[in-house]
């Protein structure tokens, strides 16, 4: 059961991730001043860390909270540069690995820090969701091609699918012996 976790939370941190990065890439979403992007993009590597100790259960918390500072550095270095605001980037990501295995560790009922990357990510994504649904909905829509919606749908399917997963680990109750 864990397997099928593992790869629930990969697949969803994979694709939302790569989703929210090629949105930080346009400028019609917001541009760079825009706290959307950065904040679905480091749900997505967070939930990415999460699936990784699905599979790795035996890796330390600090090889986890490494990657996930590793990561945005990483995205960085496909264009050469490493400008102050990633390395801030990467600090947020690691720190909020750290925290998010600590209570984790805190709790210990279950995919708990999975139940939270996943809130935070299905949270960064109704602002974009919201928006596209209206400007697809609008009178003035210039493309009405089903694609897009169908795609964001798609990732809501995702979404959802780790949260009720998560969620009904960390929810459940115990077991009486």
């Amino acid at each position: 059961m864990r397997w099928s976790a593992g790869i629930l939370y990969s697949v969803t941190a994979i694709l939302t991730g790569s989703a929210a990065f090629s949105m930080m890439m346009q400028t019609v979403n917001g541009g760079p001043w825009s706290w959307w992007g950065p904040v679905m993009l480091g749900a997505a590597i967070l939930l990415m860390v999460v699936g990784i100790r699905a599979f790795a259960t035996e890796l330390a918390v600090g090889w986890l909270v490494a990657i996930a500072a590793a990561t945005p550095p990483a995205i960085c270095s496909a264009f050469g540069t490493w400008p102050l605001r990633c390395w801030v980037f990467a600090l947020a990501v690691g720190i909020s690995a750290f925290v998010l295995f600590r209570v984790d560790a805190a709790i210990r009922h279950g995919d708990t820090a999975a139940f939270l990357a996943s809130s935070l990510l299905a949270a960064s994504w109704i602002s974009v969701s919201v928006n596209t649904v209206r400007a697809y909905l609008s009178p003035n829509v210039a493309n009405a091609s089903l694609a897009v919606p169908a795609v964001m749908l798609f990732f809501w399917v995702l979404i959802v699918a780790t949260l009720l997963r998560s969620g009904s680990t960390v929810f459940r109750r115990p077991s009486v012996r």
